[in-house]
């Protein structure tokens, strides 16, 4: 199902497709949370119904619309990390050549929805090259990724790229109301999102505000001398070690803003004051050190080294800090 702030892409795709402009290889980029698979899906549909309305949309009634929806059609093929992987294998790809050789099930489209298409290993990458240069007839790849820069450029240069950017606020916060029950902080949720509707809905569907006061509650402590680093991070970690992280890196970003008297757009409107103290504490260097600390974490993260160990090592930096602050 399109969301609503999708409709104008959607339709630049059903234009090329009446113009038989359609690439066989589009790279969807764009944040994380927009929606880039909403937009796959809702695409791939569009190519595989009987009878499409005037506007390139599902009729949602002919049988390839049931079969799609049943996870069952035979000429759309979704590819990810499998089990508990977090790459996409060469073994995949290599599945996914050989079914595309043969022919369409339906003699229309068959369609690839390859998500996210950073997660191909070097060797999958390798082999989807030949497809994306010689593709079979029919045969539209949709390559989806938050973070297209770490695709392969020879993949890169081979696919359509369309940028999908991070919805207007008050788009984006009217769709998420509608889905929210009355009372729930629309404001902070998409803050915390950096804007990415889905991501602030999940925020709300799995109780990762009530954590994330915690966390901040222990952050507070651990600035006040008390709380240990070395246990925070052991709890911290799981399940997920990447959130406490974002977490952070929201917080410290909103204390350089305040120390700046820069009011709006906060990542936590919601502990502006907790982290204003915090920031009033801080000399604004060690703040800007903190964070470049914190960065080097996160890239860390795709690594091989232990999470609770890169977050013990944040913690117990920031435990540390001397609070002597100067107002420069």
């Amino acid at each position: 199902m399109l969301l609503p702030w999708q409709h104008t892409i959607f339709q630049q795709l059903q234009q090329c497709r009446r113009e038989n402009r359609l690439p066989h290889a589009i790279l969807l980029s764009g944040p994380a949370g927009i929606g880039k698979q909403a937009l796959a899906e809702a695409f791939a549909l569009s190519l595989l119904c009987e009878s499409p309305h005037t506007d390139g949309t599902a009729c949602g009634a002919c049988h390839a619309c049931a079969m799609f929806h049943a996870g069952s059609h035979p000429d759309l093929h979704r590819i990810g990390p499998e089990d508990t992987s977090k790459n996409i294998r060469i073994d995949q790809i290599r599945a996914l050549i050989e079914t595309l050789s043969l022919r369409s099930h339906y003699g229309r489209h068959k369609v690839v929805i390859l998500n996210p298409a950073d997660a191909m290993n070097t060797a999958a990458a390798n082999s989807l090259l030949k497809t994306l240069e010689e593709p079979p007839p029919d045969t539209i790849l949709l390559l989806l990724s938050a973070r297209p820069s770490r695709l392969p450029a020879t993949i890169r240069s081979r696919c359509q790229t369309l940028h999908m950017a991070t919805p207007h606020p008050e788009e984006a916060a009217s769709w998420l109301k509608s889905q929210l029950e009355a009372g729930q902080e629309t404001e902070t949720l998409l803050a915390l999102a950096g804007g990415a509707p889905l991501t602030a809905l999940q925020l709300a569907e799995d109780e990762r505000l009530a954590s994330r006061k915690q966390m901040l509650s222990d952050w507070l402590q651990l600035a006040n001398g008390e709380g240990d680093p070395v246990r925070l991070a052991s709890n911290w970690v799981k399940p997920d070690a990447a959130l406490p992280i974002t977490w952070i890196y929201g917080w410290l970003t909103d204390m350089i803003r305040l120390r700046a008297s820069q009011t709006t757009r906060l990542n936590n409107p919601d502990a502006k004051a907790t982290l204003q103290k915090l920031a009033e504490e801080l000399d604004l260097q060690r703040i800007y050190g903190m964070l470049d600390r914190v960065q080097d974490a996160m890239r860390l993260l795709d690594s091989q080294v232990n999470p609770q160990m890169i977050l013990e090592g944040i913690l117990l930096y920031w435990r540390n800090l001397p609070r002597t602050a100067k107002n420069n």
